[in-house]
């Protein structure tokens, strides 16, 4: 062989391998950088939003608890009614939802027509009037509980408990 081919092939070689390792270094880079921002981004996840559940049931027990002064038989009542009231809250959300998909079915089949829209969105402000009357109905019902020198506190409290429960959901 002579010597010019044999220099054009090391050359080559060398070339090769610096391009291999050049893409080596390249795809090191790459797979480190994926991994940080995948561990980034499962770290720094969001709470979903039905865990706020939980939170809400014990940021109400607390009010009722600490600021209200409830005894543990009041803590009991407020138990039982609770788990009342989430049955038959998510019975109506369950409705509203399934009558929802009907509504929007029944809006397609008769092509958007105003008399439709309007007649949907009544029925939609109906159910949505229901739901808050059994809410403050839930609230009425709590404030039931307290003494009658607990209710003056409940009254003036209770708006800045769920306030700050809504402000806290919003984060």
């Amino acid at each position: 062989m002579p010597q010019s081919i044999t220099l054009k092939h090391r050359n080559t070689m060398i070339e090769k391998t610096y391009k291999s390792k050049l893409l080596l270094i390249i795809i090191g880079i790459l797979l480190l950088s994926n991994i940080v921002l995948l561990s980034f981004l499962m770290l720094n996840k969001p709470t979903p939003k039905r865990g706020m559940r939980g939170d809400r049931y014990a940021l109400i027990s607390n009010f009722l608890k600490i600021d209200m002064g409830f005894s543990k038989e009041q803590l009991q009542q407020y138990d039982t009614l609770n788990a009342h009231y989430r049955k038959t809250i998510k019975a109506m959300f369950d409705s509203v939802r399934d009558e929802k998909e009907n509504h929007l079915k029944d809006l397609s089949s008769t092509h958007f027509s105003d008399s439709a829209i309007t007649a949907t969105a009544t029925l939609s402000v109906s159910k949505q009037k229901d739901i808050e009357v059994v809410i403050f109905r839930h609230f009425k019902d709590i404030r039931s509980m307290c003494t009658p020198e607990q209710q003056p506190k409940f009254d003036s409290l209770f708006y800045k408990a769920l306030s700050q429960k809504n402000e806290s959901q919003k984060k």
